[in-house]
């Protein structure tokens, strides 16, 4: 079973802006959007770009190279670029702190 592991707090991240974060070998990207920290690999499925510089508005990122959109709650993409939704991260806050649940995480 995965643990939780902590990687920022929320102070650190302003709303609507985003922390890119590498993590034994992944490369993450904690939004942060109206009091929700959502945390995504840091990748578009459209052409494998970061997300890092992308825009957060509205409950979406886009993608900083060709304005792919997804949804901040799901992953999922709005578009015809992709139809592939971004690999989404379980996410807890607690006492202040981002906390996120990783594959094989120890």
């Amino acid at each position: 079973m995965s643990e939780f592991i902590t990687l920022a707090r929320e102070e650190d991240i302003p709303n609507n802006k985003s922390m890119a974060i590498a993590h034994e070998g992944l490369e993450l990207l904690i939004c942060h959007a109206d009091g929700q920290f959502y945390i995504f690999e840091n990748r578009c499925t459209h052409q494998n770009m970061p997300l890092s510089e992308g825009r957060i508005r509205n409950g979406y990122l886009s993608c900083p190279v060709h304005g792919m959109r997804y949804k901040l709650d799901s992953g999922d993409p709005v578009g015809e670029l992709s139809r592939i939704p971004l690999t989404r991260f379980q996410t807890r806050i607690v006492n202040g702190e981002i906390q996120v649940s990783l594959p094989n995480s120890t």
